[in-house]
């Protein structure tokens, strides 16, 4: 079986996991292929695991490849709907939940998903194929503000008259079809740029449609709301961020929760974000980019 996904800060993850005196219940929110919840399972005993994943083509091989795992059950659900994971599953006690925000390298080399902009397929990005908005209808639908807004907000593109005529020009060459169309067309417009450069604007640009498609920044913030609620007194929320955009979500949340008047209270782990060390930046190139931020309830 192939694996593309190299998981990242597992190993801070694994010493920084809260351990019951019976055995630890852990939520996996985005299983992906499964690397995170492997890693633990290889390195600590009397663990259960449920691994969530919305997207069902990339739960199949996680259930693959941990098939020898006999405490890890599955759920094919969006982590916002973490409540409704413990009910499923009976679970009575939470002890650590685990975010990892960042696109799986699955996505980006499953043409059939086109999330790549070397894709040959029809503009989609979704992750969960049963949801209606996809990034075709985005790119082909949006009126020009519309479009703005999600390249502003997800993308810090900024609000200027180079991004208006982006946007037109996007508009001007609809209808656009496959992935590669549409980076031929950004490309065009960005000809005079170097051509690394304009890459990285493309990059920006499918990474904010991606966002919009999956309503991402706001599943963030939804999900580990759900988390917080969900998990015991001395259990801990791990978030894996990427970019700027989640990681101010992630900071946010875990202020408002430790400084909150609310009956049950938080601790925020680590006073600095947690980054890769150097040795697993230089191996898996990635991570670069990754910071971990950890929350405990202690009340």
């Amino acid at each position: 079986m192939e694996i593309y996904h190299t998981p990242v800060l597992t190993k801070e993850i694994i010493e920084n996991l809260y351990i019951s005196p019976n055995s630890t219940n852990i939520i996996d929110c985005t299983l992906g292929e499964g690397g995170i919840s492997k890693s633990i399972l290889d390195n600590l005993d009397d663990i259960n695991i449920i691994g969530i994943d919305t997207d069902k083509s990339i739960l199949d091989i996680a259930k693959k490849r941990l098939a020898k795992y006999k405490t890890i059950t599955y759920m094919h659900d969006n982590y916002i709907n973490i409540s409704k994971c413990k009910k499923s599953f009976n679970i009575e006690s939470t002890h650590n939940i685990i975010f990892d925000f960042g696109l799986s390298n699955y996505h980006l080399r499953n043409t059939n998903k086109a999330f790549s902009f070397d894709s040959h397929n029809i503009l989609d990005m979704r992750f969960n194929e049963n949801d209606n908005l996809n990034a075709h209808k985005i790119i082909n639908e949006y009126n020009k503000q519309e479009l703005k807004e999600i390249l502003m907000i997800y993308a810090d593109f900024p609000n200027n008259a180079n991004t208006d005529k982006l946007l037109q020009y996007i508009i001007q060459n609809r209808p656009i079809d496959t992935c590669e169309n549409l980076k031929k067309i950004c490309l065009n417009f960005h000809r005079n740029l170097p051509y690394k450069r304009a890459l990285q604007n493309i990059t920006r640009i499918f990474q904010a449609i991606r966002i919009e498609v999956n309503n991402e920044f706001e599943n963030i913030k939804n999900g580990l709301d759900e988390a917080l609620s969900a998990i015991d007194v001395k259990g801990k929320v791990f978030a894996i961020t990427y970019h700027s955009g989640e990681d101010k979500i992630v900071k946010k949340i875990f202020r408002d929760y430790k400084f909150s008047t609310n009956i049950k209270k938080y601790n925020i782990v680590n006073k600095k974000v947690i980054k890769p060390k150097y040795e697993e930046q230089k191996s898996n190139p990635n991570s670069r980019s990754a910071k971990l931020r950890i929350i405990e309830r202690i009340l």
